[in-house]
């Protein structure tokens, strides 16, 4: 059975026209075997009346051509004796039996299907009448019109399957964006009322949902700003408290965390979705993430591309950069490589590191917010930067690819299509 719906849909009508000509062609064959074998039997029986008449002519040899002209046979030796006659035949020879009862009749399947009567008189041979003509005829025009009949209703059952699962082709493609907060896409005009029905209860879920994570990231960001302010005062009164340098860095440290995790959650709920696109050279904008991760102390392989221009939002863009590349360094080990190949309409950010991966149970909920591979860690980090390029990706019609690499190592891959006008 094939897998998509369409194939199945016409594998489906194909079968039931199949199976409804074969049933119509037994019932017809049953409502009129009797009949038809009657009327062979009486046309057959005139065409013998006929014949015993030409043969009992004194002109012989007119006789013998009108014979002819009626396509019937005539000779004296007795046929050979053939197979019993089988469906309607036997009927047909039944019935002539009976009409014919002194009458000495064979069928002979070879060469072609023949009735064998003997004639009338003794001494005047034996009576050759074709069967199969009319039959022959019939089988042809039945299988022509059979063909005909099912190529023509095909043709329309596929027109109509069509109008069936081109508005569903075009919901499944769109049901991502309509889960990012757009419109449900307009769909044809012969699309059926039950699934302009499914069009407009996903839009309304989706739109529910959407209101629904709108909340949470709007009480999420409005924590995470209203944090900041007490942190600046910590920072602020623990730089004029005297005490002991090595406590006071702990704090200081402790302090920047909790204030770049706050940055965090705000960049999380934000998105970029108030950016505006731009014509991006993403070149630059992964040569100064690397710049930033150079000042720091840490070493990385710059390949592929470096003038490469994609219609993005530079400032997410960015973040996202920035938070690949410190997952990258946070749970990875050097050499750390950086990858850009591409072209106008689409790019590919490939971030490499040579670490232990992550376990292969655990791939598929990285990229979710505050997932941690590593659930026992209490390090730096909020669980939210790769969730946060992972968005991105979302937003710019692309997707973020995590895997182990078949050598060691992890690999993260930011795939961007140009954001349309």
């Amino acid at each position: 059975m094939p897998r998509r719906l369409f194939p199945r849909l016409l594998v489906l009508l194909l079968a039931v026209l199949i199976a409804n000509a074969m049933i119509a062609l037994w019932l017809l064959r049953a409502a009129t075997f009797d009949t038809t074998a009657s009327y062979s039997a009486r046309s057959l029986e005139t065409q013998i009346v006929a014949a015993d008449a030409l043969l009992a002519s004194t002109d012989r040899a007119a006789a013998e051509a009108r014979l002819v002209s009626l396509g019937l046979r005539h000779q004296h030796e007795a046929p050979a004796p053939g197979r019993a006659a089988l469906g309607m035949w036997r009927l047909v020879e039944s019935t002539l039996s009976a009409r014919l009862p002194a009458r000495e009749l064979r069928i002979a399947p070879q060469p072609q299907p023949t009735l064998w009567i003997a004639a009338a008189r003794a001494g005047d041979g034996w009576i050759g009448i074709p069967l199969l003509g009319l039959r022959d005829s019939l089988r042809g025009t039945t299988a022509i019109s059979l063909l005909l009949t099912l190529l023509i209703v095909t043709g329309a059952a596929a027109l109509i399957a069509r109008t069936l699962v081109e508005p569903l082709h075009l919901l499944a493609k769109a049901a991502p964006r309509i889960a990012a907060g757009e419109p449900a896409p307009a769909l044809p005009a012969h699309a059926a009322v039950e699934i302009r029905d499914l069009a407009g209860a996903l839009d309304r879920a989706a739109t529910d949902a959407r209101n629904a994570a709108r909340e949470r990231e709007i009480m999420l960001a409005g924590l995470s700003h209203d944090m900041r302010t007490p942190l600046a005062r910590l920072g602020v009164a623990l730089e004029m408290i005297d005490g002991e340098a090595d406590l006071k860095h702990g704090m200081s440290a402790d302090i920047a965390e909790l204030d770049a995790m706050t940055g965090q959650f705000i960049a999380f709920v934000r998105d970029g979705r108030d950016e505006a696109a731009a014509d991006t050279d993403v070149g630059a904008l992964l040569d100064e993430a690397l710049a930033a991760q150079y000042r720091a102390g840490r070493e990385w392989v710059r390949r592929g591309a470096r003038d490469l221009r994609l219609r993005a939002k530079p400032l997410a863009l960015r973040r996202a950069l920035d938070n690949l590349l410190e997952n990258a360094v946070r749970h990875g080990r050097a050499p750390f490589e950086a990858e850009l190949d591409g072209d106008a309409r689409s790019v590919r950010i490939t971030i490499r590191d040579h670490g232990p991966g992550v376990p292969t149970a655990r791939l598929a909920d990285l990229g979710r917010p505050f997932f941690r591979a590593d659930p026992a860690r209490s390090g730096a980090g909020s669980g939210l930067g790769l969730a946060i390029a992972a968005r991105l990706a979302v937003a710019h019609g692309g997707s973020l690819d995590l895997r182990n690499r078949g050598g060691g190592g992890f690999e993260a891959v930011l795939r961007l299509a140009a954001i349309r006008s």
